[in-house]
C-alpha cells in the first residue's frame, strides 16, 4: 500500500532529521561559554533558540505523522512508536521548553543573574568624583579592549586633560565570569543534550528493535542508558560551569583534542558493533551468564531442536517419522523425480544452467485423482547440498512434507527417498525442493501438481486444461512454464478453457487476461462459491499462490501475460493460431478475493471462541545475523530460531493476526493446513469463503485468519519469499506430544529452510 510506505517512510526519516535538528541547539548551547563578547553571546543564544524551535516543529510533525499512521492503519502500527520511541524525545524536549528556553531568552536579551563574589559592580554612567591627576582615566582592562579610534580619542583627551565619561558598552562588552556562569548552566544545556541522547536512542530502537514493546528488557536498557547518560552529562556540565565561573579568560579546547574525543567515541561504538556481530569473540571473554546467543548454523539447529523438545506432551509421544502415509498397498500412481544439474536452452535461444527434475524445466507436471494412493520416488543425481520435496498446499501427513531437518534428512547425491500419501484434496498445487529453497527453487527444482476430482463429469465440447507456472530462473530470466517467448495455441470458439496459474517466484506477480470475460473458480486449490463473471481486472498472485480461471473461448484472440512484461511474452490463444497482441492496460484494478463470489456457511468466523490466538508483527530491522550486519525480516522482533512457536492440540481452533509494518510483501505460507481469511484491514470478508495456504500480506495490511489443527506434526509457518525465510522469517507450529529426531535448521542460511 503506497500510502503506508509513504507515511511509514516519512515517519522513519523524521527520526533521523530529529537527531540532526536536536544536535544543532545542543551544539550551539555548549559553545556559548566560549564566546568572547556579550554581543556575540546574545546572538548565539538567539540562534540556539531558533534551532530549538525548529526541533520542536519537527517533533510536532513527527507526532502528526504518528497520528496519521494510527488513523489510517490502526494502533498496532504506532504502538512501539508511541510507547517506545517518542517518549525518549518528548520528555527532554518538554524540560528544555520549560527550563532551557527561559534561560536562553535571558541571555538573548542580555540579562544575567548576579553571581555572588563574581558579579562586576553596576556601571556608573558618569564619574561621580574627579580622579587624581596621576590616575588613568580608564581602567587598563578597558583600554585593552578599545578600538583604534577609541584609543586615539583617549590619548587626545589625556593630552588636553579632558575628563572622559565611562561607556557602559565598553565596560560590559567583554564576557566576564557572571556571563559565563549563566552560559554554562547545566539547567540550560543538559536538557538540550538529553534531547539529543533521547533522539539517538529512539533512532537506534526504531531501526534495531522496531517491536520494542515486546522486549521490555530492551526498553528498560534504553531508559537506563538515557537516565545514566543524562546524569553523567549533568555532572560533567556542573564541573564545566564551576570551571567557567572562575575569573580569567576561558578558551575552547584545541581542535585536535575535540577530534580525539569524537574519534574515541566512534571507535568504541564500532568495536562494540563488531563484537556484537562476531559473537564468538565475546563468547571467549565473557562469563557464561553474559554470553550473547550464537546464531550460527549449528546453534540455530540446536536451539530449534531444543524448542521442539520442550513442547508439552500429553500421553504417548509420537515421532514425526510415524506420521506417514500408507506404507503398504499398491499405489494408484507412481512417479520418479530425479534431481540433477542440467544445461537447458530456452525458446529464446538463451542457454542457462538449471537444477531440474528429470532434466525438465520446470519439472514434469504430476497429475492424479482425488483419493488415489500416490508413490513418488525422489532420486538425487548430483545436487551436493541434498534435495527434499515439499508438496506446496497439499495436506499430506507430516513425514511426507519433505522439509529437510524437520521431517527427513536431505537426500544426498546417489540416495533415494520414497513419499507415499493419499491425495485427499482437489485443485492446483505445486512441488519444490525445501532444502535451501532460496537457492534450489531459483535454480529450477520445481513443478506443477494437479489433483483432479475422482469422477469427472463429461463436459460438452472440447475442453482445454492448461497449467502455467510463472518463475524467474536464476540465470535465465522470467519464464512462463519454462518459456521466455510468446506461446501460441489454437483453441476453437466455444471451448471451455481452464488456466491453472502458479506463481513460483519470491514476490507477487500481476497478470492480465484480455479478450474475454472470465471467472476465478479456485484459489490455492479451494473452489470459489458461485464465482462472478468479470473482465478488465488484473490478477495478482502471491508468491507460492495459485489461481484457477475459466472462460469460454470467443471468436477472437485471448491474451494472457504479465502486466509489466507484455513485450512479446505470454500466452496467445486464438481460433486459428495467429493474431495481434493487444496492448496491456497498466491501470486495471486488481481482483479482490475478499469481495468475490457468494457467502457460504462457515465452520468458524470472527465471533468464534478460539483455543489459541497469535499476533505476528512483521518488521524490517538492522542487525547481525551469523556474524554480519544485514537487514533482518522479523516476526515480533525475532528471527528464527527465536521467533514465536505455536503449540496446539489436535482439534484446536487457532486464530492468527498478521500485521505487516515493513516495506515488503510477505506471502505467509502454513504447511499442512488451509487458512480461512476472516478479515482484511479490520473489514470482514464478505464474498465466498476465502481459503488459502499462501496469503500475501502487503505493507500496511492486517489480516485475521483461522484454521483447525487437524494434521498432527511439526509444521512450518513462514514467509514464502525464500530469501526472507533464509534470513529467519519462519515460525513453528507444534502439536503437543509430537517429537522430531532431526536437527531443526529452519531459517538459517547454511541449513535447509
Amino acid at each position: 500500500m503506497s500510502d503506508f510506505e509513504t507515511l511509514a517512510g516519512v515517519h522513519q526519516g523524521l527520526f533521523v532529521l530529529l537527531l540532526l535538528a536536536t544536535l544543532l541547539p545542543a551544539y550551539k548551547a555548549k559553545g556559548l561559554v566560549y564566546v568572547q563578547t556579550t554581543r556575540s553571546l546574545k546572538k548565539s543564544a538567539g540562534w540556539t533558540l531558533f534551532f530549538f524551535v525548529l526541533a520542536l516543529l519537527l517533533f510536532a510533525l513527527q507526532v502528526f505523522m504518528t497520528w496519521s499512521l494510527f488513523h489510517s492503519f490502526g494502533w498496532l502500527y504506532i504502538k512501539d512508536k508511541l510507547i517506545g520511541f517518542l517518549p525518549l524525545i518528548l520528555l527532554p524536549l518538554a524540560v528544555g521548553l520549560f527550563v532551557s528556553v527561559p534561560r536562553l531568552s535571558r541571555l538573548a536579551m542580555g540579562r544575567i543573574r548576579s553571581v555572588q563574589n563574581q558579579a562586576s559592580p553596576a556601571p556608573s554612567t558618569v564619574e561621580t568624583a574627579p580622579k587624581p591627576w596621576d590616575e588613568p582615566l580608564l581602567d587598563t582592562a578597558v583600554v585593552d579592549h578599545l578600538t583604534t579610534e577609541e584609543t586615539a580619542l583617549h590619548e587626545t583627551a589625556s593630552a588636553l586633560e579632558i575628563p572622559l565619561v565611562k561607556s557602559t558598552t565598553l565596560q560590559t562588552d567583554t564576557v566576564d565570569a557572571a556571563w559565563r556562569h549563566d552560559a554554562s548552566a547545566p539547567e540550560m544545556i543538559v536538557p538540550l543534550q538529553a534531547t539529543v541522547l533521547g533522539a539517538l536512542i529512539a533512532l537506534i530502537l526504531q531501526f534495531l528493535f522496531p517491536a520494542v514493546t515486546l522486549e521490555i528488557n530492551i526498553l528498560a536498557i534504553a531508559w537506563g542508558a538515557f537516565v545514566t547518560g543524562t546524569s553523567l552529562l549533568w555532572i560533567w556540565q556542573s564541573w564545566k560551569q564551576h570551571r567557567a565561573s572562575r575569573p580569567g579568560e576561558l578558551r575552547r579546547p584545541h581542535a585536535m583534542l575535540r577530534f580525539i574525543r569524537i574519534a574515541s567515541v566512534l571507535v568504541l561504538f564500532g568495536a562494540g558493533a563488531y563484537l556484537w556481530g562476531h559473537q564468538e569473540i565475546l563468547a571467549s571473554v565473557l562469563p557464561d551468564q553474559l554470553k550473547i546467543a550464537d546464531h550460527s548454523a549449528s546453534a540455530a539447529s540446536q536451539g530449534q531442536h531444543a524448542t521442539l523438545a520442550a513442547a508439552p506432551t500429553t500421553g504417548h509421544a509420537v515421532s514425526v517419522t510415524e506420521l506417514t502415509g500408507p506404507r503398504t498397498g499398491e499405489p494408484d500412481r507412481q512417479f520418479t523425480l530425479t534431481a540433477q544439474k542440467t544445461m537447458i536452452q530456452l525458446p529464446s535461444g538463451k542457454t542457462a544452467e538449471a537444477w531440474t527434475f528429470n532434466g525438465k524445466y520446470p519439472g514434469p507436471e504430476l497429475r492424479m485423482k482425488q483419493g488415489e494412493l500416490v508413490e513418488i520416488v525422489l532420486e538425487n543425481k548430483d545436487i551436493e547440498d541434498g534435495v527434499t520435496i515439499h508438496w506446496h498446499g497439499l495436506g499430506v501427513p507430516n513425514a511426507e512434507d519433505g522439509v529437510a531437518g524437520a521431517t527427513q534428512d536431505a537426500v544426498m547425491p546417489g540416495e533415494k527417498h520414497v513419499y507415499r500419501f493419499v491425495a485427499k484434496q482437489t485443485g492446483t498445487f505445486w512441488y519444490h525442493s525445501h532444502q535451501q529453497p532460496s537457492v534450489q527453487v531459483k535454480k529450477g527444482l520445481l513443478g506443477a501438481l494437479v489433483v483432479e476430482p475422482a469422477e469427472t463429469e463429461p463436459i460438452a465440447g472440447y475442453k482445454r486444461d492448461l497449467t502455467l507456472v510463472h518463475h524467474t530462473l536464476s540465470e535465465g530470466g522470467v519464464t512462463l512454464s519454462g518459456r521466455d517467448t510468446l506461446m501460441l495455441d489454437t483453441v476453437s470458439p466455444g471451448t471451455s478453457v481452464r488456466l491453472r496459474l502458479i506463481n513460483a517466484d519470491n514476490l507477487p506477480v500481476t497478470y492480465q487476461l484480455l479478450g474475454t470475460p472470465f471467472q476465478v473458480i479456485a484459489i490455492d486449490g479451494n473452489d470459489i462459491n458461485e464465482p462472478n463473471l468479470i473482465a478488465n481486472q488484473a490478477l495478482q498472485l502471491a508468491a507460492g499462490g495459485r489461481y484457477d480461471v475459466s472462460f469460454t473461448m470467443p471468436n477472437r484472440p485471448v491474451f494472457f501475460a504479465q502486466s509489466k512484461q507484455a513485450n512479446g511474452k505470454g500466452l496467445l490463444l486464438s481460433p486459428d493460431g495467429t493474431g495481434e497482441l493487444p496492448s496491456m492496460n497498466a491501470e486495471l484494478p486488481l481482483f479482490d478475493p475478499a469481495r468475490y463470489g457468494s457467502p457460504q456457511a462457515l465452520p468458524f468466523d470472527l465471533s468464534t471462541h478460539y483455543d489459541h490466538e497469535y499476533q505476528m508483527l512483521f518488521d524490517l530491522q538492522v542487525g547481525f545475523y551469523e556474524g554480519r550486519l544485514d537487514g533482518l525480516w522479523t516476526i515480533n522482533g525475532k528471527v528464527s530460531p527465536d521467533t514465536p512457536t505455536q503449540v496446539v492440540k489436535e482439534g484446536d481452533l487457532v486464530k492468527m493476526t498478521f500485521v505487516n509494518r515493513s516495506f515488503m510483501d510477505h506471502p505467509m505460507h502454513l504447511h499442512g493446513h488451509t487458512m480461512l481469511v476472516l478479515s482484511r484491514n479490520e473489514k470482514a470478508v464478505t464474498g465466498s469463503p476465502w481459503w488459502t495456504d499462501t496469503l500475501n500480506v502487503a505493507p500496511g495490511e492486517t489480516y485475521e485468519v483461522a484454521f483447525r489443527a487437524d494434521n498432527p506434526g511439526l509444521w512450518m509457518d513462514h514467509c514464502h519469499n525464500q530469501d526472507h525465510t533464509a534470513s529467519g522469517m519462519t515460525m513453528q507450529l507444534i502439536y503437543e506430544g509430537v517429537t522430531s529426531p532431526f536437527e531443526m535448521g529452519a531459517g538459517t542460511r547454511n541449513h535447509p529452510e
